[in-house]
């Protein structure tokens, strides 16, 4: 299964990732500060639970890096591509 790994000591909240993702997984936080898998499409939930507990608040970069296990990535590597900040990652 695709692990799509963001860091959050690089992400901007660009959002360019979410724009050319082909299969709809990812888009902007709701404070749009942030760039983030959609929930509903990260099988681990812990996940999701450290996004929400340690990320989504936070104006600033955080030395935060979360590993999203998502079955329905095709690691096209187009997020990858497209990130201006080199914080996205596919294993």
């Amino acid at each position: 299964m695709p692990n799509v790994i963001y860091d959050y000591g690089k992400c901007n909240g660009n959002a360019s990732c979410a724009e050319v993702c082909p299969v709809n997984i990812l888009e902007e936080s709701e404070n749009g500060r942030w760039c983030k898998p959609i929930d509903e499409k990260v099988e681990n939930e812990e996940a999701v639970k450290q996004f929400h507990e340690e990320v989504e608040e936070s104006e600033t970069q955080l030395d935060v890096t979360i590993e999203n296990d998502m079955p329905e990535c095709i690691q096209c590597m187009a997020c990858v591509a497209s990130c201006p900040e080199d914080a996205i990652q596919i294993e």
